[in-house]
C-alpha cells in the first residue's frame, strides 16, 4: 500500500510538472471539514455524493462513481469505470471498485461498521426513479436533503480555487481577444464557434460547459 502510495504521489507531481492542476490533498480535506460542519447540524450521519461537480469538488476526479462522506472517519470514493484513473486524480485514501448500485448498502456498513441512522442525499439534482431505487436499498434509513450544505460550503472561495478562476479569466480574454482576427464576413455561427472552441482548448479549456443538473 505505501508503495502505491508513493507511485500515485510521484505521478501526481509529474503531471503537475506537465500542467495538469489535480486538486491537493489540504484542500480537499478542507472542503470536507466544512461540509461535516453541516452535516453535523442537519443531523446527517453519512452523505451521499453523485452530482458530478459535487463529487469533483470533494474528491478531485470526476470518473464515473459516487463519494460517501460520513461525519466521523475516512470518506470512500466508489467508483465505476475508470478506477486506476481516479485513483491518480483523488487524493482520497479509500478509493474502491464498485460494479453496481446494489453493493453500496454492504459498502457503507462495512466501512462505517453499522447502517447509517440518517443518510444525505442531493434532493435537488436526484430523479425521483433514483430517489425510489435508494429508499428500496436502504430500507428504514431516513434520507435528509444534504445539497444546500453542499451549495454553500462551494460559495466560499479558498485561495486554491480563486487562483484557478483567474487562470480561467485569463483564458477567456485570448479566446475574446482571438475572436477578432477569426470572424470573416459569410462566417456561420456554428463554424466560427467551433473555430473559438479550438482556441479555448489550445489554452486548455477542456470542451465541457457545466450546468446544475445530475450529470
Amino acid at each position: 500500500m505505501k508503495y502505491r502510495a508513493w507511485v500515485r504521489k510521484e505521478l501526481r507531481e509529474l503531471s503537475a510538472s506537465l500542467g495538469f492542476h489535480y486538486t491537493p490533498r489540504e484542500e480537499i480535506e478542507g472542503r470536507c471539514v466544512n461540509v461535516r460542519r453541516g452535516m453535523a447540524k442537519a443531523a446527517i450521519e453519512a452523505l451521499l455524493i453523485f452530482q458530478k461537480m459535487n463529487y469533483y469538488y470533494l474528491s478531485g476526479t470526476t470518473q464515473d462513481g459516487m463519494l460517501l462522506l460520513p461525519l466521523e472517519g475516512k470518506p470512500v470514493l466508489a467508483v465505476k469505470r475508470e478506477f486506476e484513473r481516479a485513483r491518480l486524480e483523488s487524493p482520497l485514501d479509500d478509493v474502491v471498485a464498485l460494479k453496481s448500485s446494489q453493493e453500496l448498502p454492504a459498502l457503507i456498513r462495512n466501512h462505517l461498521g453499522k447502517a447509517p441512522r440518517t443518510l444525505g442525499l442531493e434532493m435537488e439534482v436526484l430523479p425521483a426513479r433514483d430517489y425510489f431505487r435508494y429508499e428500496a436499498l436502504f430500507k428504514g434509513t431516513p434520507f435528509r436533503d444534504g445539497a444546500p450544505i453542499l451549495r454553500d460550503v462551494r460559495k466560499i472561495k479558498s485561495s486554491f480555487e480563486i487562483d484557478l478562476i483567474k487562470e480561467a479569466g485569463k483564458i477567456g480574454q485570448k479566446v475574446y481577444q482571438k475572436a477578432g482576427e477569426i470572424l470573416q464576413e459569410g462566417m456561420t455561427e456554428i463554424e466560427f464557434g467551433g473555430l473559438l472552441e479550438s482556441v479555448a482548448k489550445h489554452y486548455g479549456h477542456e470542451g465541457l460547459l457545466r450546468v446544475r443538473s445530475l450529470n
